[in-house]
């Protein structure tokens, strides 16, 4: 058993979550967008590329410990559409992420791999900004109801607009 069997159970914990919150991410992008949403399903791709950067830091940091990547999601995608429900799904993920990497950095620290420790330390201060993102974008749709979304699909309205007028133009 490696000295580092612990950091490599929890650093692999990590990448399943990642994978699985990516995948989520990914998924409510893919909506959002259909729905006109520009805004949100942008943030949301945004957020899902981070997750994907974070697995890959995760991963590398695994084989240098000389232990085996499992790339596998640790829960199934969920098949959310509505967009209030996006975000406190979107919330909650990343409330439990922050939770769980700090108990697995200081899992990390007592097993004596501060690398890993810290490596935790600089996720979590990404989740958290992402928690900031989606808790803001919650506070609007609380402020502006349903108005949040319209203005949000009006504003995709407006680009789509000028694409067409751009085109239109370069046609004459």
């Amino acid at each position: 058993m490696s000295k580092y069997q612990v950091s490599i159970e929890r650093l692999n914990n990590a990448v399943g979550l990642e994978i699985s919150t990516l995948l989520q991410y990914f998924y409510f992008h893919t909506h959002l967008e259909d729905k006109g949403y520009k805004y949100l399903a942008k943030l949301m791709k945004q957020i899902s590329i981070a997750e994907m950067l974070h697995v890959e830091m995760l991963a590398e940091r695994i084989l240098f410990l000389e232990g085996e990547v499992n790339m596998n999601p640790s829960h199934e995608t969920v098949r959310e559409t509505d967009v209030k429900r996006m975000l406190e799904m979107s919330i909650a993920l990343e409330e439990s992420t922050v939770d769980n990497y700090n108990k697995w950095a200081q899992e990390c620290s007592e097993a004596l791999d501060s690398v890993s420790h810290k490596m935790f330390q600089n996720i979590i201060a990404e989740e958290e900004l992402h928690l900031d993102d989606f808790r803001r974008e919650m506070d609007k749709m609380k402020a502006y109801g349903d108005n949040y979304l319209a203005l949000q699909s009006f504003a995709d309205g407006k680009s789509s607009a000028k694409e067409i007028k751009k085109r239109n133009e370069k046609n004459e």
